[in-house]
């Protein structure tokens, strides 16, 4: 096993660590030890990260964008299920229940719980 491919497999061990399991991703049934999946699973969950759509769910809860918060947490779930991010999902549950019942502070407090989660994930990946 080349050193790459050390560094990736302990990059993924954190990751399953931290509720993101790469065998119940879209990867499930790619070779999930060979180096390029790996790689190209990496640098989707690390987009994912960094996508737009947790900005755009921050600033439709601060407009009280109902309906469009809704749209954005459901793409945000959707996405997170494709890559096998596990750790997310009951935290969008408190942000979906509070957009249904149109409660500002329980969505946000929730939103405070996955923007901190984000962060320990982005660290481990390095």
């Amino acid at each position: 096993m080349s050193a790459r491919e050390q560094v990736l497999m302990k990059i993924i061990a954190n990751l399953r660590r931290l509720g993101i399991d790469i065998s119940n991703s879209k990867f499930k049934d790619k070779d999930i030890e060979n180096e390029v999946v790996m790689t190209v699973y990496i640098k989707d969950v690390r987009e994912y990260m960094a996508c737009y759509d947790f900005i755009r769910l921050e600033q439709t809860l601060n407009n009280s964008q109902w309906s469009a918060a809704y749209t954005s947490i459901n793409r945000l779930e959707e996405n997170a299920r494709e890559l096998g991010i596990n750790s997310f999902f009951k935290s969008f549950d408190g942000i979906r229940g509070a957009i249904i019942q149109k409660n500002m502070r329980s969505a946000k407090q929730s939103l405070v719980v996955v923007n901190n989660k984000k962060t320990q994930i982005l660290k481990y990946m390095g």
